[in-house]
């Protein structure tokens, strides 16, 4: 994710940012399915809400914003859409998110995740980066914000569920080589990344609680 806030004043509006992905190596992926988890922790929340969270991604071939789920209970919660990614591509999404007026202080997290096969045919899951963000309470004056900093995951994980989600989209694409514009192709395969995105952002969540 690039440009991700580090601070969110309670019922400010929407805050933009984007989610790339990136395929480094020279392998194309038939489909990658991916998402971002996100959500508010404070104390009547300690493992983590989507209740005070909207989020949403711009679609690229309409240009409309569209919901990102931020209910825990719902399956395709986090779920973005899929993609074809050719070697050396990277693709970007325009996102945004508000926090709502009513949110208590806290700090808010993002979990990037996509689900693709891997070289022996496995479905798999990975988390890319966290983010944290602060959450200030409504009329505050935030001052400079810089973007929040990445705190990379990373890793191949089996998915351990079928998650919810199967929608097409054209990411903003380019390749690295050439710089050309890229209009991709899609297919349908498993879909979703909801589930295995739940569990890393509740244990990531618990992870840093535990160490502050």
């Amino acid at each position: 994710m690039v440009g991700l806030p580090s601070k969110v004043v309670a019922g400010s509006g929407f805050h933009g940012f984007r989610f790339q992905v990136k395929n480094a190596s020279d392998r194309a992926y038939q489909r990658v399915d991916f998402g971002l988890f996100a959500g508010t922790v404070h104390e009547s929340a300690p493992d983590g809400t989507g209740r005070y969270l909207t989020l949403q991604y711009k679609d690229p071939e309409s240009g409309a914003w569209k919901a990102i789920s931020t209910d825990e209970d719902d399956p395709g919660s986090g779920y973005i859409g899929y993609t074809d990614v050719r070697p050396h591509e990277t693709l970007t999404v325009d996102l945004r998110l508000s926090v709502a007026k009513s949110a208590p202080e806290g700090f808010g997290y993002a979990i990037s995740v996509g689900v693709y096969a891997d070289d022996e045919g496995n479905c798999v899951y990975s988390t890319g980066e966290y983010y944290e963000f602060d959450v200030v309470k409504a009329g505050s004056e935030p001052g400079d914000v810089p973007p929040a900093d990445p705190k990379p995951q990373g890793g191949e994980k089996p998915l351990p569920h079928k998650p919810e989600g199967d929608t097409a989209i054209s990411p903003q694409g380019s390749l690295a080589e050439t710089g050309s514009s890229s209009a991709l192709p899609v297919i349908a395969v498993v879909g979703g990344v909801a589930m295995a995105a739940g569990g890393g952002a509740v244990f990531v969540v618990r992870r840093r609680r535990a160490t502050v």
